[in-house]
């Protein structure tokens, strides 16, 4: 079911908002209640063990259910339309605008600022959970868009390990040196069959220029200078021959685990992944990790992803819904349960401990100045596998096509969707 069309049927559905609960009315209660939440599959390793922490310190008790994250539209729109949706609704970051926009969630705004979180927590799931000024969810699970790069190979490269790239130039210079190495050693990686990964990793290139892709009113904007040169200078690394050809095909299994083979000299990858098994604390090798440039020292930007949480208004359990939300947002939780798991905190003023190192460090500083997509038509331009976005990025990246003939293309397509 297509993301517009199913959050549009959800909008019209009777999803009990006339019994909704007051915001300024909800107290937050630990009395017992059982609670159901949603959480996208994929993230367990955090979503669960938060939870299983609140569980475990708490009278009320809440019960995850995990969906498939192909599947979550559509039955977030059906229960909706049923008015069975679960006290507490986590998204995909991506979505949360969309979900925000249909009326399911309660307003947090006033009872954020009264417990203190307001204004420090991720700012790009404050971004996407905003709408009219008022804010309707908050961080749950929080990860940055950022680059890998392997130092071992720096060093047989003759770079310096500790000095990572800082413009579209230098990252050149330096995959370019590592191919050189030969040995089936590649200098430069992404998932170029993922949109969803092309997001998170090609949008950067594009705001460190200080170009938006998204519009006020949800539209796109690819047909710009920002976009043509971005796309040109992935461009420029795949014809030096530094992007291994598997790159085109990858829909997403290589992410971290190609580079995490330690033939990779830079991958576009996120901060969460390198703590998993496909990277790991304890790697064969050492390696760094640094903001994703733009074209000029100094500028640079990162797509926060993650998933966020909200309070249904169909909630009969508005109190105590309220105290997982309040204890989830709050800066204890951040410092002694997201950190001692470790896992990047939704609040911007943890104190994220050296010892973690850079694996945690470097993200976590990120996260502060992190954006994301808010529009309803992400689904369909970005996500999906048919949209421009995809096709634009490959037909420049791995078949030589002008960037500013993509844009065009592209730009016309996006628009036919959300016009």
């Amino acid at each position: 079911m297509a993301l517009t069309a199913s959050l549009a049927l959800a909008a019209c559905g009777n999803g009990g908002s006339d019994a909704a609960a007051n915001p300024s009315n909800i107290v937050a209660k630990d009395d017992g209640a059982k609670l159901t939440l949603w959480v996208r599959a994929g993230n367990e390793a955090v979503t669960d063990a938060v939870v299983d922490a609140y569980n475990k310190s708490h009278k009320n008790q809440i019960a995850i259910t995990h969906v498939p994250a192909d599947q979550y539209v559509a039955k977030f729109a059906a229960a909706a339309q049923s008015g069975s949706l679960p006290d507490i609704l986590t998204s995909d970051i991506v979505f949360q605008a969309q979900i925000v926009k249909t009326g399911s969630v309660l307003d947090l705004t006033s009872l954020l600022k009264q417990s203190g979180a307001f204004g420090h927590l991720a700012p790009a799931h404050e971004q996407a959970s905003t709408a009219g000024g008022e804010v309707y969810g908050v961080p749950y699970n929080t990860d940055t868009s950022l680059y890998l790069y392997n130092k071992d190979l720096f060093t047989k490269a003759g770079l310096d390990p500790n000095k990572p790239p800082t413009t579209w130039d230098g990252i050149v210079q330096a995959a370019d040196a590592i191919t050189k190495l030969g040995g089936g050693n590649k200098g430069f990686y992404l998932s170029g069959d993922a949109p969803g990964s092309l997001a998170y990793d090609v949008t950067p290139l594009i705001w460190a220029q200080g170009q938006q892709v998204v519009k006020p009113d949800g539209s796109f904007d690819l047909n710009n200078t920002a976009t043509q040169k971005a796309l040109g200078f992935l461009q420029e690394l795949d014809k030096h021959g530094d992007i291994p050809e598997s790159s085109k095909t990858d829909t997403g299994d290589g992410f971290f685990s190609v580079f995490a083979s330690g033939k990779i000299g830079i991958a576009l990858a996120g901060g969460n992944g390198v703590n998993t098994a496909t990277v790991g604390t304890k790697p064969k090798f050492n390696f760094g990790l640094a903001p994703i440039p733009g074209p000029t020292d100094g500028q640079w930007a990162t797509f926060s992803g993650g998933d966020t949480a909200g309070i249904s208004k169909t909630t009969k359990h508005a109190d105590e819904a309220w105290d997982f939300i309040n204890w989830l947002s709050s800066l204890s939780t951040s410092n002694d349960v997201y950190l001692n798991l470790p896992a990047m905190p939704p609040r911007t003023d943890a104190t994220v401990p050296a010892s973690l190192g850079d694996q945690f460090t470097v993200p976590a500083n990120l996260i502060k100045k992190g954006e994301t997509y808010v529009s309803p038509h992400y689904n369909d331009v970005i996500a999906s596998a048919q949209g421009p976005w995809l096709q634009m990025i490959q037909s420049v990246v791995f078949d030589g096509a002008d960037p500013a003939a993509a844009t065009k293309t592209a730009q016309s397509a996006a628009d036919s969707i959300t016009q």
